[in-house]
């Protein structure tokens, strides 16, 4: 951050390496995303890389985990016709969690034309584990929007 020239508080200049304390985060104004944008997408010359992560561990704790191949229940594989983002861990991990990963697919998500109430009497014996699943299907709808509508109802 850098402040206005000639501003001095209370008419003391600032040390050299002061931090100043926020009243605003960054992050609410409007050109935070693309003063991020441009700081990390400066190029995509390797020594150009090399010298943003020098700069970055000289301000921040860092630690360089090489390629990217797995972050939030992406799997995330590079080729040369580009980039493939894949949940096949997340799905398999989450049918194993709740108990259905030896189940047949369906060609359909769900019932067409399911109407589902309140009113019913199908009160669930856990609800948190509902409210869990429920949480991680909208996830999964990152990488799959055709599931979208049956999750929606659902929620």
């Amino acid at each position: 951050m850098k402040l206005p020239p000639g501003y001095h508080p209370d008419g003391v200049p600032l040390p050299r390496n002061a931090v100043c304390l926020l009243h605003k985060s960054l992050y609410g104004l409007k050109q935070a995303s693309r003063q991020w944008f441009s700081k990390f997408s400066a190029s995509t010359d390797p020594q150009a890389i090399v010298q943003l992560k020098a700069d970055l561990s000289k301000a921040f704790k860092l630690k360089d985990l090489g390629t990217l191949k797995y972050f939030l229940g992406l799997e995330i594989a590079r080729a040369a016709a580009g980039i493939c983002v894949s949940q096949r861990k997340y799905v398999l991990d989450l049918l194993s969690e709740f108990g259905y990963l030896g189940c047949k697919p369906a060609s359909t998500p769900m019932e067409v034309n399911a109407r589902l109430s309140i009113e019913d009497d199908n009160d669930l014996p856990d609800v948190s584990m509902y409210r869990r699943l429920i949480g991680k299907l909208l996830y999964l709808t990152l990488t799959r929007p055709d599931i979208s509508y049956a999750v929606g109802q659902l929620s």
